[in-house]
Protein backbone atom coordinates (compact mmCIF):
# COMPACT_ATOMS: atom_id res chain seq x y z
CA UNK A 1 0.00 0.00 0.00
CA UNK A 2 1.53 3.51 -1.29
CA UNK A 3 1.70 6.40 1.08
CA UNK A 4 -1.50 8.08 2.12
CA UNK A 5 -1.30 11.66 0.24
CA UNK A 6 -3.99 14.05 1.67
CA UNK A 7 -6.26 13.75 4.92
CA UNK A 8 -9.46 15.62 5.21
CA UNK A 9 -10.07 16.32 8.55
CA UNK A 10 -13.73 17.95 8.84
CA UNK A 11 -15.29 19.02 12.00
CA UNK A 12 -19.20 18.74 12.39
CA UNK A 13 -21.85 20.05 14.66
CA UNK A 14 -25.76 20.15 13.38
CA UNK A 15 -24.67 19.48 10.13
CA UNK A 16 -27.29 16.78 9.23
CA UNK A 17 -28.73 18.85 6.30
CA UNK A 18 -25.39 20.32 4.25
CA UNK A 19 -22.39 17.34 5.23
CA UNK A 20 -23.75 15.03 2.38
CA UNK A 21 -23.06 17.91 -0.18
CA UNK A 22 -19.69 18.80 1.43
CA UNK A 23 -18.54 14.90 0.60
CA UNK A 24 -20.01 14.73 -2.17
CA UNK A 25 -17.49 17.47 -3.35
CA UNK A 26 -14.40 16.16 -1.82
CA UNK A 27 -15.30 12.51 -3.80
CA UNK A 28 -16.12 14.07 -6.92
CA UNK A 29 -12.48 15.25 -7.91
CA UNK A 30 -10.42 13.51 -10.02
CA UNK A 31 -8.11 11.98 -6.67
CA UNK A 32 -8.02 8.02 -6.33
CA UNK A 33 -9.91 7.16 -2.70
CA UNK A 34 -6.38 5.32 -1.94
CA UNK A 35 -4.61 8.37 -2.17
CA UNK A 36 -6.58 10.19 0.59
CA UNK A 37 -8.61 9.54 3.62
CA UNK A 38 -11.88 11.59 5.06
CA UNK A 39 -11.76 12.11 8.91
CA UNK A 40 -15.36 13.60 10.27
CA UNK A 41 -15.52 14.81 13.86
CA UNK A 42 -18.44 14.99 15.40
CA UNK A 43 -18.82 17.37 18.28
CA UNK A 44 -21.94 15.94 19.87
CA UNK A 45 -24.70 16.55 17.19
CA UNK A 46 -28.05 16.30 18.41
CA UNK A 47 -29.25 15.96 14.97
CA UNK A 48 -28.99 13.16 12.76
CA UNK A 49 -25.41 14.12 11.39
CA UNK A 50 -23.54 10.95 12.65
CA UNK A 51 -26.48 8.84 10.19
CA UNK A 52 -25.88 10.80 7.40
CA UNK A 53 -21.96 10.12 7.75
CA UNK A 54 -22.34 6.61 8.47
CA UNK A 55 -24.80 6.20 5.75
CA UNK A 56 -22.21 7.54 3.28
CA UNK A 57 -19.68 5.71 4.64
CA UNK A 58 -21.54 2.44 3.19
CA UNK A 59 -20.08 3.40 -0.04
CA UNK A 60 -17.06 4.92 0.76
CA UNK A 61 -14.02 2.84 2.74
CA UNK A 62 -11.65 5.47 3.22
CA UNK A 63 -14.49 7.75 5.41
CA UNK A 64 -13.96 7.62 9.44
CA UNK A 65 -16.48 8.59 11.58
CA UNK A 66 -15.24 9.94 15.22
CA UNK A 67 -17.39 10.64 17.76
CA UNK A 68 -16.21 13.41 20.49
CA UNK A 69 -18.05 12.11 23.95
CA UNK A 70 -18.34 15.75 25.32
CA UNK A 71 -18.83 19.21 23.03
CA UNK A 72 -15.66 21.25 23.08
CA UNK A 73 -16.26 23.14 19.86
CA UNK A 74 -14.45 23.26 16.64
CA UNK A 75 -11.14 23.67 17.44
CA UNK A 76 -11.10 20.47 19.67
CA UNK A 77 -12.45 18.32 16.55
CA UNK A 78 -9.66 19.77 14.75
CA UNK A 79 -7.21 18.31 17.15
CA UNK A 80 -9.06 15.25 17.54
CA UNK A 81 -8.96 14.89 13.52
CA UNK A 82 -5.19 15.54 13.61
CA UNK A 83 -3.97 12.92 16.08
CA UNK A 84 -5.29 10.51 13.91
CA UNK A 85 -4.53 11.64 10.70
CA UNK A 86 -2.51 9.34 8.20
CA UNK A 87 -2.21 11.64 5.22
CA UNK A 88 1.16 12.96 4.23
CA UNK A 89 -0.68 16.63 4.03
CA UNK A 90 -3.85 17.43 5.53
CA UNK A 91 -6.31 20.25 5.11
CA UNK A 92 -9.35 21.12 7.05
CA UNK A 93 -12.77 21.38 5.77
CA UNK A 94 -15.57 22.75 7.28
CA UNK A 95 -18.91 20.76 6.81
CA UNK A 96 -20.87 23.08 4.85
CA UNK A 97 -18.55 24.29 2.31
CA UNK A 98 -17.47 23.25 -0.93
CA UNK A 99 -13.82 21.32 -1.66
CA UNK A 100 -12.62 22.39 -5.67
CA UNK A 101 -10.65 20.20 -8.05
CA UNK A 102 -7.96 22.37 -7.67
CA UNK A 103 -7.19 20.54 -4.49
CA UNK A 104 -5.49 17.61 -7.39
CA UNK A 105 -2.82 20.64 -8.60
CA UNK A 106 -1.99 22.15 -5.03
CA UNK A 107 -1.40 18.56 -3.02
CA UNK A 108 0.96 17.78 -6.54
CA UNK A 109 2.75 21.28 -5.90
CA UNK A 110 3.00 20.35 -1.94
CA UNK A 111 4.42 16.79 -3.11
CA UNK A 112 6.81 18.17 -5.59
CA UNK A 113 8.33 21.00 -3.72
CA UNK A 114 8.03 19.12 -0.21
CA UNK A 115 7.11 22.46 1.28
CA UNK A 116 5.10 23.06 5.01
CA UNK A 117 2.24 24.79 3.88
CA UNK A 118 0.46 25.54 0.43
CA UNK A 119 -1.12 28.83 0.48
CA UNK A 120 -4.08 27.90 -1.80
CA UNK A 121 -6.67 30.77 -3.97
CA UNK A 122 -10.09 30.31 -2.53
CA UNK A 123 -13.93 31.44 -3.35
CA UNK A 124 -15.53 33.23 -0.62
CA UNK A 125 -18.64 33.75 -0.38
CA UNK A 126 -19.22 36.92 1.48
CA UNK A 127 -23.19 36.74 0.20
CA UNK A 128 -24.94 33.95 -1.56
CA UNK A 129 -25.05 36.88 -4.44
CA UNK A 130 -21.43 38.24 -3.73
CA UNK A 131 -18.38 36.01 -4.35
CA UNK A 132 -14.80 36.69 -4.38
CA UNK A 133 -11.89 34.87 -5.38
CA UNK A 134 -9.35 35.50 -2.57
CA UNK A 135 -5.91 34.81 -4.08
CA UNK A 136 -2.56 36.79 -4.04
CA UNK A 137 0.27 37.82 -6.57
CA UNK A 138 2.84 35.21 -5.28
CA UNK A 139 4.09 32.86 -8.25
CA UNK A 140 3.56 28.97 -8.43
CA UNK A 141 7.05 28.21 -8.29
CA UNK A 142 8.47 31.17 -5.83
CA UNK A 143 9.09 29.28 -1.95
CA UNK A 144 9.23 31.60 1.00
CA UNK A 145 9.94 31.04 4.53
CA UNK A 146 6.63 31.39 6.71
CA UNK A 147 8.21 34.92 7.56
CA UNK A 148 8.69 36.15 4.96
CA UNK A 149 5.52 35.47 3.56
CA UNK A 150 3.79 36.50 6.60
CA UNK A 151 6.09 40.04 6.77
CA UNK A 152 4.65 40.31 3.02
CA UNK A 153 1.32 39.35 2.84
CA UNK A 154 -0.10 39.90 6.43
CA UNK A 155 -2.50 42.89 4.99
CA UNK A 156 -3.70 40.45 3.07
CA UNK A 157 -5.93 37.94 5.13
CA UNK A 158 -3.56 35.46 4.58
CA UNK A 159 -3.98 34.07 8.35
CA UNK A 160 -7.97 34.86 8.58
CA UNK A 161 -8.72 31.35 7.96
CA UNK A 162 -7.45 27.45 8.29
CA UNK A 163 -9.18 25.95 5.78
CA UNK A 164 -8.19 26.43 1.83
CA UNK A 165 -4.47 25.42 3.07
CA UNK A 166 -2.50 22.39 2.59
CA UNK A 167 -0.33 21.47 5.91
CA UNK A 168 2.37 19.18 6.06
CA UNK A 169 1.62 17.07 9.01
CA UNK A 170 4.59 15.83 10.27
CA UNK A 171 5.74 19.37 10.56
CA UNK A 172 2.37 20.59 11.80
CA UNK A 173 2.38 17.87 14.69
CA UNK A 174 5.97 18.68 15.80
CA UNK A 175 4.99 22.73 16.24
CA UNK A 176 2.52 21.08 19.28
CA UNK A 177 0.88 24.34 18.59
CA UNK A 178 -2.74 22.82 18.82
CA UNK A 179 -6.36 24.95 18.30
CA UNK A 180 -7.76 26.64 21.80
CA UNK A 181 -10.90 24.28 22.74
CA UNK A 182 -14.17 25.28 24.13
CA UNK A 183 -14.51 28.83 22.20
CA UNK A 184 -15.44 29.99 19.13
CA UNK A 185 -12.94 31.78 16.95
CA UNK A 186 -10.04 30.32 17.35
CA UNK A 187 -8.26 29.42 13.78
CA UNK A 188 -6.64 33.19 13.10
CA UNK A 189 -3.96 33.31 15.94
CA UNK A 190 -3.25 30.01 15.85
CA UNK A 191 -2.99 30.27 11.47
CA UNK A 192 -0.81 33.38 12.11
CA UNK A 193 1.63 31.69 14.34
CA UNK A 194 1.61 28.46 12.45
CA UNK A 195 2.45 30.19 8.97
CA UNK A 196 4.96 32.56 10.85
CA UNK A 197 6.84 29.01 11.85
CA UNK A 198 6.56 27.76 8.54
CA UNK A 199 10.44 27.05 6.88
CA UNK A 200 9.30 26.96 3.61
CA UNK A 201 5.31 28.17 1.88
CA UNK A 202 4.60 27.94 -1.40
CA UNK A 203 1.57 29.65 -3.47
CA UNK A 204 -0.83 27.79 -5.41
CA UNK A 205 -3.01 29.91 -8.13
CA UNK A 206 -5.33 26.76 -8.66
CA UNK A 207 -9.06 27.47 -6.29
CA UNK A 208 -9.27 24.47 -4.12
CA UNK A 209 -12.19 25.63 -1.60
CA UNK A 210 -15.74 27.82 -1.98
CA UNK A 211 -16.16 29.23 2.01
CA UNK A 212 -20.33 28.95 1.85
CA UNK A 213 -22.17 31.78 3.48
CA UNK A 214 -23.79 29.71 5.81
CA UNK A 215 -26.68 31.70 8.24
CA UNK A 216 -27.07 28.74 10.63
CA UNK A 217 -23.44 28.43 10.96
CA UNK A 218 -22.43 27.89 14.98
CA UNK A 219 -20.47 31.20 14.79
CA UNK A 220 -23.56 33.56 13.95
CA UNK A 221 -25.53 31.75 16.97
CA UNK A 222 -26.79 34.14 18.94
CA UNK A 223 -25.10 33.51 22.68
CA UNK A 224 -23.70 35.71 25.15
CA UNK A 225 -20.07 33.33 24.94
CA UNK A 226 -19.75 34.75 21.61
CA UNK A 227 -19.11 38.12 23.00
CA UNK A 228 -16.11 36.40 25.36
CA UNK A 229 -14.78 34.33 22.86
CA UNK A 230 -14.15 37.39 20.78
CA UNK A 231 -12.84 38.97 23.90
CA UNK A 232 -10.26 35.92 24.46
CA UNK A 233 -9.04 35.80 20.79
CA UNK A 234 -8.26 39.67 21.38
CA UNK A 235 -5.96 38.20 23.91
CA UNK A 236 -4.68 35.71 21.83
CA UNK A 237 -3.52 37.55 19.43
CA UNK A 238 -1.75 40.41 21.78
CA UNK A 239 0.25 37.85 23.05
CA UNK A 240 1.22 36.21 19.50
CA UNK A 241 2.14 39.85 18.80
CA UNK A 242 4.74 40.55 21.40
CA UNK A 243 6.05 36.76 20.97
CA UNK A 244 6.08 37.67 17.24
CA UNK A 245 7.43 40.90 17.54
CA UNK A 246 11.08 40.54 16.98
CA UNK A 247 11.45 37.82 14.34
CA UNK A 248 8.24 39.44 12.08
CA UNK A 249 7.50 43.07 13.29
CA UNK A 250 5.03 44.27 10.54
CA UNK A 251 3.01 40.78 11.41
CA UNK A 252 3.35 41.76 14.99
CA UNK A 253 1.75 44.99 14.71
CA UNK A 254 -0.81 43.67 12.49
CA UNK A 255 -1.82 41.18 15.25
CA UNK A 256 -1.38 43.62 18.00
CA UNK A 257 -3.99 46.24 16.26
CA UNK A 258 -6.79 43.06 15.48
CA UNK A 259 -6.54 41.97 19.12
CA UNK A 260 -6.83 45.46 20.73
CA UNK A 261 -9.98 46.28 17.98
CA UNK A 262 -11.16 42.97 18.88
CA UNK A 263 -10.89 43.44 22.83
CA UNK A 264 -12.40 47.01 22.43
CA UNK A 265 -15.25 46.08 20.04
CA UNK A 266 -16.72 42.97 21.83
CA UNK A 267 -16.51 44.41 25.50
CA UNK A 268 -18.57 48.15 23.75
CA UNK A 269 -22.26 48.40 25.99
CA UNK A 270 -23.93 47.98 22.62
CA UNK A 271 -22.24 44.73 22.09
CA UNK A 272 -23.19 43.39 25.92
CA UNK A 273 -26.56 44.09 25.50
CA UNK A 274 -26.88 42.84 21.62
CA UNK A 275 -28.31 39.63 22.68
CA UNK A 276 -31.79 39.07 24.83
CA UNK A 277 -31.16 39.10 28.72
CA UNK A 278 -32.18 35.11 28.52
CA UNK A 279 -28.76 34.73 26.86
CA UNK A 280 -26.78 37.60 28.48
CA UNK A 281 -28.15 36.60 32.45
CA UNK A 282 -24.95 33.57 32.92
CA UNK A 283 -22.67 36.33 31.92
CA UNK A 284 -20.09 36.14 34.35
CA UNK A 285 -20.09 32.44 35.51
CA UNK A 286 -17.27 30.66 35.77
CA UNK A 287 -16.93 28.68 32.29
CA UNK A 288 -16.88 31.83 30.39
CA UNK A 289 -15.31 34.64 31.61
CA UNK A 290 -13.63 34.30 35.02
CA UNK A 291 -10.77 32.83 33.25
CA UNK A 292 -10.66 35.77 30.87
CA UNK A 293 -10.81 38.51 34.06
CA UNK A 294 -6.99 37.67 34.78
CA UNK A 295 -6.16 37.89 31.13
CA UNK A 296 -8.26 41.23 30.77
CA UNK A 297 -6.73 42.61 34.20
CA UNK A 298 -3.22 41.92 32.80
CA UNK A 299 -3.68 43.37 29.16
CA UNK A 300 -5.07 47.00 31.22
CA UNK A 301 -1.70 46.49 33.67
CA UNK A 302 0.27 46.14 30.38
CA UNK A 303 -1.35 48.05 27.48
CA UNK A 304 -3.76 51.55 27.28
CA UNK A 305 -7.07 50.21 27.31
CA UNK A 306 -10.42 52.21 26.71
CA UNK A 307 -12.28 52.73 29.97
CA UNK A 308 -14.95 50.29 28.95
CA UNK A 309 -12.53 47.58 28.54
CA UNK A 310 -10.95 48.93 32.43
CA UNK A 311 -14.53 48.71 33.93
CA UNK A 312 -15.26 44.41 32.83
CA UNK A 313 -11.87 44.07 33.66
CA UNK A 314 -12.35 45.32 37.10
CA UNK A 315 -15.30 45.82 37.92
CA UNK A 316 -17.70 43.07 36.27
CA UNK A 317 -20.55 43.24 39.21
CA UNK A 318 -20.95 46.67 37.81
CA UNK A 319 -20.65 45.91 34.24
CA UNK A 320 -23.38 43.34 34.92
CA UNK A 321 -25.61 45.44 37.09
CA UNK A 322 -25.58 47.97 33.76
CA UNK A 323 -25.87 45.04 31.14
CA UNK A 324 -29.21 43.94 33.07
CA UNK A 325 -30.49 47.27 32.91
CA UNK A 326 -29.73 48.58 29.28
CA UNK A 327 -30.35 44.53 27.67
CA UNK A 328 -34.08 45.02 28.09
CA UNK A 329 -33.93 48.52 27.11
CA UNK A 330 -31.95 48.44 24.19
CA UNK A 331 -34.40 45.10 23.41
CA UNK A 332 -37.36 47.41 22.87
CA UNK A 333 -35.60 50.05 21.46
CA UNK A 334 -34.51 46.90 18.59
CA UNK A 335 -38.18 46.30 17.71
CA UNK A 336 -39.63 49.81 17.96
CA UNK A 337 -37.37 50.61 15.34
CA UNK A 338 -38.16 47.37 13.09
CA UNK A 339 -42.16 47.72 13.38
Amino acid sequence: MGIMKLSYIIPTYNAASFVQATLDNIYATSQPEKDYEVIVVDDCSTDNTCAVIKQYAQNHTNLRLIRQPQNHRQGAARNRGLEVAQGEYITFVDSDDIVLEGIVAALANAQKSKVDLVYCSCYHEKTPTEVVLKEIDLPEDTIMSGIDFCEKYQHEGVFWYPWGILYRREWLVSLHYPFIEDRQHEDRDWLAYIMSHAGTIVNSKHPVYHYVCNPNSTCRALRYSTVFDHVASGIRHIDLAQELKTACPKLSATLHAFGMEEIHHSIRLRNLTKFPWSENKHLYDNQHLQPLLSDLKRMCRTYPMPREVRIVAYCPILTKLTTWIASPIATYIRKKKHQ
